[in-house]
């Protein structure tokens, strides 16, 4: 059921993948270091913002459509939440502009931040009408749309940096467009769903409920991700900001994008599972996604550590060096904020105990604030990345205890000791490939190393059954026959 979903979701994830390396390949060649840093404290106050003002309606639409459409409200709940969203999206733009503008910062950075934040008032119309693709397992047109979306504003956005004075304006300009043209495309087919609905307000209410406390929770899981840069950005100024955004970005987005791919697979699948089978189907379907994501997480994350120095040559060079540096770091923590976000919190969102689910963030993100003020003055970049990973740790203990209080959620301890096995295998193989592979160039030295630890984890991991990997190789090649058959009929 997991390898089926995923291969639904391939186009999105390479979506996901070309727009996250090309913005930090491209984006580090075409900006210099406090460009780049004034970016990325952008993008961070648009995330930010968005998971504040936004998120609990999202949250809402994705966790209750099920119930909705087994109950045959369907309509009620898609023209409730719909109606809800663009109000907010009205209301927020007015808001967002003057918030900006009374902030004390210098013109281009207001510039700058009134385009990000303008723009995150349309992605919320956009992502309603996705998240009930992805909630009713329409992964085609989930698919078609996203990918659609983001490859349209990052070319438009890439364009315009090439071609106009817009500089770190840009990008944020071509989210706008991309947004645009999503919704026109998709609000036909939306209406459609909504026909004969009804906007009901005990349905606003009860989503408020549910959802403000996943905002809250996001919110501080953001600035444990996030909150770093603001740091940075006071003791050490917008160059160093690029830095490291950089080497975060280029480490942390390769785990990113695969918990997101397996996460977008597997969470409405476990949320219909427990809306009609009940909790031990559920805990099922969850035991089999930990194992899954231990079995491909952790190598990737070993493989970052391990070829970070050559992985450089993606990015700028004058963001290049220091980044580098934190990047083997910033892997491992990349692993259990995944976990926390992508697998702990699946407890608190089946079990609707979303009000839990921010309370568990709130240690993390003290440790993380305390430990930054104190370590990035003395020891820099390397200070926030070791306060990151204390914040981690904690709150992965943390949330794994608590969640488990609140629903059935299992530990994978065996795949984990497994998995775990297999990348210290490959860990060994790779240090000791011959150190001549250090005067190839860049990217034959990457790949080379990259192959290498890909073949050994995959024959080790093969060896022992890691997270019953034989069984879900046997699945994916009978997915692929069915599918090959299903083709051949239909020609």
């Amino acid at each position: 059921m997991i390898w089926r979903q995923m291969l639904g979701y391939i186009p999105v994830n390479l979506a996901n993948i070309i727009v996250s390396f090309g913005t930090i390949a491209i984006l580090t060649r075409l900006f210099d270091g406090a460009e780049f840093g004034r970016y990325a404290l952008a993008i961070a106050t648009m995330h930010f913002m968005h998971m504040v003002f936004f998120t609990w309606i999202e949250a809402a639409m994705s966790r209750f459509y099920a119930r909705a459409e087994r109950k045959g409200e369907l309509a009620s709940h898609m023209k409730t939440a719909y109606v809800v969203c663009i109000i907010m999206a009205i209301i927020g733009l007015p808001l967002f502009l003057g918030f900006v503008y009374l902030l004390p910062l210098d013109t281009h950075m207001k510039m700058i931040l009134a385009f990000a934040l303008s723009s995150t008032c349309f992605t919320l119309i956009f992502n309603i009408g996705i998240e009930s693709h992805k909630a009713a397992e329409r992964i085609g047109r989930y698919s078609a749309i996203f990918t659609s979306q983001s490859l349209l504003g990052f070319s438009v956005g890439i364009l315009l940096i090439l071609m106009t004075p817009l500089r770190e304006v840009a990008p944020f300009i071509g989210i706008f467009i991309a947004n645009i043209v999503a919704i026109l495309i998709d609000i036909p087919f939306m209406s459609k769903q909504m026909r004969g609905g009804k906007v009901e307000r005990p349905r606003v209410r009860k989503y408020f409920l549910y959802g403000m406390p996943i905002c809250l929770s996001l919110m501080l899981t953001y600035i444990l991700s996030q909150g770093d840069l603001f740091f940075i950005k006071y003791f050490m100024g917008d160059v160093a900001v690029g830095q490291y955004n950089a080497g975060y970005n280029l480490a942390n987005r390769s785990l990113d994008v695969l918990f997101i791919w397996l996460a977008m697979a597997v969470t409405p699948v476990a949320i219909t599972t427990l809306e009609h089978n009940g909790i031990e189907k559920t805990r099922e379907v969850l035991k089999n996604y930990g194992a899954t994501l231990l079995l491909i997480i952790l190598p990737a994350a070993t493989g970052i550590a391990l070829v970070a120095e050559p992985a450089g040559f993606i990015l700028g060079e004058s963001v290049r060096t220091e980044a580098v540096k934190i990047m083997p770091w910033i892997a491992f923590a990349g692993v259990m904020n995944g976990f926390i976000t992508y697998y702990a919190q699946r407890a608190f969102i089946l079990s609707k105990n979303t009000g839990v689910l921010a309370m568990t963030m709130v240690a993390p993100v003290l440790i993380n604030v305390g430990l930054n003020l104190y370590m990035i003055p003395l020891y820099g970049l390397k200070g926030a990345v070791w306060a990151t990973l204390a914040a981690y740790g904690t709150g992965l203990i943390l949330s794994l205890i608590v969640a488990r209080r609140y629903f059935p959620l299992p530990l994978p301890l065996k795949a984990l000791g497994q998995c775990t096995f297999a990348c210290l295998v490959m860990t060994g193989i790779v240090l000791a490939l011959p150190s001549s592979l250090n005067t190839l160039p860049d990217i034959a030295e990457l790949l080379i190393k990259a192959s290498v630890g890909a073949a050994v984890y995959a024959f080790v991991a093969f060896a022992i059954n890691a997270s019953n990997c034989r069984d879900l190789i046997k699945d994916l090649i009978a997915n692929l026959k069915d599918r090959s058959q299903a083709s051949q009929v239909e020609a």
